[in-house]
């Protein structure tokens, strides 16, 4: 061996002599190209959590970007893609949206994207959640004076049929061969949004613009693309996997189709927060996990909020006419963790450029956040949310029927009618990979981070009228969140579905009384389609105001824009709409905070018990286990004021803590029991 590293040694000094480069016996027919993505950043720039004003270490765009310079680092060419949901979520995009363009000209993820030059930037569904003017504003930031392209190609003005935006665009890159020579390639990106964004956003986006099928828009453009020269094809979908929904339907996940259509060389995808390639998809048919691609195509999804970074590697291999083509069956995708969850240990440091390029961002957004609106009596600890009344969602619950009640007084046509609020636990441990994804607010000064913290998102305050049986399948769909336990066995049973059910669908319904028995199987899938089981329904006892509740008992139900015009709960849905604010739950939050302080008062969280699970008699011997935050005071907060007794086990494969439920007794004096953290 050695004497052939030796000639072939001599045979390389050789041909230098003679001028010749060692790169005479590389490639000149391939290109290695590595595209990289970010999604779902929902505006967490920074490795900080403004809930708790304390770094973090699981994610945030200031640490994603060291494994961008990585990347970038380790390939000869690549290029930077964003998937979207850019602007709305953590608190620098509420600043940003309050400041509205005074501090910047330039929205602050785009004083990221361009000191790490982007190549093109996707529009998601959250994007429009601010209405289309600040958007636009966002836009021409982007685009006019931070240089990066904004695209999306399934949103149309509702009056000129036009693209509203720029639906793809095709860039010149300078490539580097294997054999060190300079080639020009024609890119193409294109972007889509969710449809849904129609419902979602209902009131803000109606008779302004409208939104078609990802899959037809994107055979609809990408023969365009091609036909104007594009060598390279990069579909950017704000969307998830999907299953087995029709491609020309409406429906948000559509990236198994997506990978179907023509000429499609690599998908970046996002909107569910998963994590493609990994075990989580590995019965996703036409799934690979171990190549990451879908249907053979190199697809990534990285996660969400920075956790991950995604990264395609290409080969384009020159073909007889000159032109470049991907090679499928070369390519590989793989999402690079900023976070090791099973060692609990960081991967990366912030990106020094990163921090700097946010540092006044920052610091204006934490004094922002710590702007004190009143003051609260009871701790917010949402430690326990799926499976007790909760004083997270019950303040939200009370705010939404203060105003609900206020509204009617108003509008006395609807004098006779029941008043019902509906909420969710949006943070716990979203898809069971945020283990310091719970709300956590001490009693004491209330401020505007806290609001945040209690809730999640920028919706706006609306109201529907539905019947009483809409009522009773509301809290049905709801129980969906429970898997079915089954009495007789000692085996390990799980009781809350984190897999298919999405913990910020778990409505409670605040001005009616309920239980679940979760020993029978619910009445609608995580859905909220209806099961064909015989006996299915786990909603007991439900009333309103001490009175069993009639299928035909008109109610006004106070809720946010996305559940009210989404149409996926019973009864739901634009024509069900009375009153859409433009006030966003958030605000609605904060000026009842400051209406009380003003009066001198407090917040007060009503202690009354608006639902719990039905106790199974005699199932002291089952092996029933949830999951909460593992941290100190959730530990302690979780044991002490269970309404049912709970036995702390051991952490779960993502870092949370583990209980053993006795759903055999139910001690409801225990849900709002006094509880201080220990120091």
């Amino acid at each position: 061996m050695t004497k052939i590293r030796t000639k072939f040694a001599k045979l390389a000094a050789a041909f230098a002599v003679l001028g010749l480069s060692a790169h005479a016996f590389a490639d000149s027919n391939t290109i290695k190209l590595r595209v990289i993505e970010t999604t779902d950043l929902h505006a967490y720039y920074t490795a900080y959590d403004y809930y708790s004003d304390r770094p973090i270490k699981e994610y945030g765009f200031t640490r994603t970007a060291s494994l961008i310079e990585k990347a970038r680092a380790g390939a000869v060419n690549s290029i930077l893609v964003d998937n979207g949901d850019l602007i709305q979520g953590g608190m620098i995009g509420t600043w940003a949206v309050e400041d509205d363009f005074k501090s910047y000209q330039i929205h602050p993820a785009y004083l990221l994207f361009k000191a790490f030059n982007y190549d093109v930037s996707n529009l998601g569904n959250h994007e429009f959640n601010f209405g289309l003017p600040y958007l636009q504003k966002v836009v021409d930031s982007a685009q006019k004076l931070a240089g990066v392209p904004v695209i999306n190609s399934n949103v149309y003005d509702a009056k000129t049929g036009a693209n509203y935006y720029t639906p793809y665009i095709i860039k010149e890159h300078t490539f580097t061969a294997e054999d060190g020579t300079k080639h020009q390639i024609k890119v193409g990106y294109i972007g889509f949004t969710p449809p849904g964004i129609m419902q979602w956003d209902a009131e803000k986006l109606t008779g302004k613009v409208t939104a078609a099928p990802i899959v037809a828009s994107a055979e609809k453009f990408i023969p365009e693309m091609k036909a104007k020269g594009a060598e390279v094809i990069v579909a950017i979908p704000h969307s998830g996997i999907g299953t087995n929904a029709p491609s020309s339907s409406l429906f948000p996940n559509q990236v198994i189709n997506l990978t179907k259509v023509k000429d499609v060389d690599a998908v970046m995808f996002g909107h569910s927060h998963g994590v493609f390639p990994s075990e989580e998809y590995a019965s996703t048919p036409g799934a690979d996990i171990k190549r990451g691609t879908i249907n053979g195509v190199p697809s990534v999804m990285p996660g969400r909020w920075g956790s991950h970074l995604g990264i395609v590697d290409l080969v384009l291999e020159k073909q007889p006419d000159g032109s470049w083509k991907a090679n499928a069956s070369k390519a590989v995708a793989y999402a690079e963790p900023v976070y090791d969850i099973k060692n609990r240990k960081e991967l990366v440091e912030e990106s020094p450029l990163a921090v700097k390029t946010l540092e006044q961002t920052h610091e204006a957004t934490r004094a922002y956040a710590n702007k004190p609106l009143g003051k609260i009596d009871d701790p917010l600890y949402g430690y326990l949310a799926l499976t007790q009344d909760d004083p997270t969602v019950k303040l939200v619950n009370q705010v939404q029927m203060d105003a609900l009640q206020n509204w009617v007084k108003e509008n006395p046509k609807y004098a006779n009618h029941k008043l019902v609020s509906a909420a969710a636990p949006f943070r716990y441990g979203e898809r069971h990979n945020d283990v310091n994804g719970f709300t956590h607010v001490d009693k004491g000064p209330f401020t505007l981070r806290n609001v945040s913290d209690v809730y999640f998102y920028p919706n706006t305050f609306t109201i529907i009228e539905v019947t009483g049986k809409d009522v009773k399948n509301w809290a049905e769909c709801s129980s969906s969140l429970f898997n079915q336990i089954f009495t007789g066995t000692s085996d390990r049973q799980e009781l809350l579905n984190y897999n298919t059910f999405r913990t910020y669908n778990f409505d409670v319904l605040y001005g009616v009384t309920y239980q679940y028995d979760v020993t029978k199987p619910s009445a609608f899938d995580s859905r909220c389609r209806p099961s064909r089981t015989i006996g299915a329904g786990r909603v007991v006892n439900m009333q309103y105001q001490g009175q069993e509740i009639k299928d035909s008992d008109k109610f006004l139900l106070a809720t946010n824009n996305y559940r009210a015009n989404g149409g996926m709960f019973p009864g739901s849905g634009p024509q069900s709409v009375v009153y859409a604010a433009l006030e966003t739950s958030q605000e609605l939050i904060a000026n009842y905070a400051t209406k009380l302080a003003k009066d001198g008062k407090a917040i007060k969280i009503d202690h009354t018990v608006n639902w719990s699970i039905l106790p199974i008699k005699g199932s002291e011997n089952l092996n029933v286990v949830i999951f909460s935050a593992p941290n100190d005071t959730a530990v302690g907060y979780a044991l002490q004021n269970s309404v049912y007794p709970l036995t702390k086990l051991g952490l779960d494969y993502a870092g949370f803590q583990e209980y053993r439920i006795d759903l055999s007794k139910y001690l409801p004096e225990n849900a709002y029991k006094p509880f201080t953290p220990s120091k």
